[in-house]
């Protein structure tokens, strides 16, 4: 059973990650609520990872759901973005592109919850109207976007007494999907999911102009400062699999066994004052991870792999390992010698 809660939500746009109190993270395969007097103070951020060569991706988002089992669920539909003080919406618009890496947008902010476990975060999206939600491509052209279901699904949490801040981080790179027969976008779950801000890390770092075009075939991209990704694998020791492109369960082409998936996928931007270029990883959960990147990266479709050189150059590996709530700096170079600090 579902019934509505209406409450104003305060929300505030930052630009780095917000300091939490207290809190644990989890997916779906939380089972543990843990109920005392205290009420839990809920704040929920959206974050997300940038596909190149797009100019917004813009979904407006109808309502929250803030599933239980066994209980009722939390229903949110007023929504108070640009005006806490002000009178509540029933829709938002957001510009995904906004928030990239450490940024976020908070679009719950300080809501008093049972302290339990919420099985999962319903997003419900005003999809199939070019009005509502839409992607404006790079000549402007501006394309339908639809949802899968009109709703995105991502991971539940478990809740504790006192403040608790989490972020749903949308990893447009794996979960945005063009489609041709239409000329329209998808958008689905892939790559979504959700984190602890009390304990996510971050990764970023700037990356030597001299590697996008430094090595075959990239010494023959038309623009250099094209094709160039990041990939983020969880997990260390992986010399003897393939590190593989983005890619879901639908691929139309074969994929070898021994193939890794990205757990994230980020992009690169140039500073405007240095001319100095740039990666993020906001929002990680404390892990081993090998980050590898390739300058050959155009034909990565989100669905399909492609069967891309992963490392390229191919000395471009990192091992690194995460802790809770870090803050670390991988720089890449040519003398590949990143260490996470």
């Amino acid at each position: 059973m579902k019934t509505p809660i209406a409450v104003r939500l305060a929300a505030v746009l930052v630009t780095a990650l917000l300091a939490s109190t207290s809190g644990c993270g989890c997916g779906f395969d939380c089972n543990n609520g843990n109920n005392n007097d205290r009420p839990a103070v809920l704040s929920l951020g959206l974050s997300d990872s940038l596909p190149e060569d797009l100019k917004q991706v813009v979904i407006e988002v109808d309502s929250i759901t803030l599933q239980r089992s066994g209980a009722t669920d939390v229903i949110i539909d007023q929504f108070a973005i640009e005006d806490p003080n002000g009178p509540a919406s029933d829709t938002f618009q957001v510009d995904l592109l906004e928030y990239q890496g450490r940024n976020q947008l908070v679009v719950i902010s300080d809501l008093e919850l049972d302290s339990d476990t919420y099985s999962g975060i319903s997003i419900e999206i005003l999809d199939g109207d070019i009005n509502r939600s839409f992607v404006q491509e790079a000549d402007d052209s501006v394309k339908v976007l639809s949802v899968a279901n009109s709703a995105i699904s991502a991971p539940g949490m478990t809740l504790d007494a006192g403040t608790q801040q989490f972020t749903v981080e949308f990893g447009l790179a794996q979960s945005l999907q063009y489609r041709s027969s239409d000329d329209s976008y998808l958008l689905t779950n892939h790559g979504v999911r959700t984190e602890d801000n009390a304990v996510a890390a971050s990764l970023s770092g700037r990356v030597e102009r001299t590697l996008f075009d430094s090595v075959s075939p990239c010494d023959e991209k038309t623009d250099p400062e094209s094709g160039n990704r990041i990939y983020l694998y969880q997990g260390q020791g992986l010399a003897d699999r393939q590190l593989g492109d983005v890619f879901n369960n639908d691929s139309s082409t074969e994929v070898p066994d021994n193939t890794v998936t990205p757990f994230a996928v980020a992009s690169m931007a140039e500073d405007a004052l240095t001319g100095i270029w740039q990666y993020a990883f906001g929002f990680l959960p404390a892990d081993d991870y090998t980050l590898a990147f390739s300058c050959d990266t155009a034909g990565d479709d989100s669905t399909d792999f492609d069967d891309l050189t992963i490392a390229l150059p191919g000395e471009q590996v990192y091992e690194i390992t995460l802790g809770e709530a870090q803050v670390a700096v991988c720089d890449l170079t040519t003398d590949a010698n990143c260490s996470a600090q």
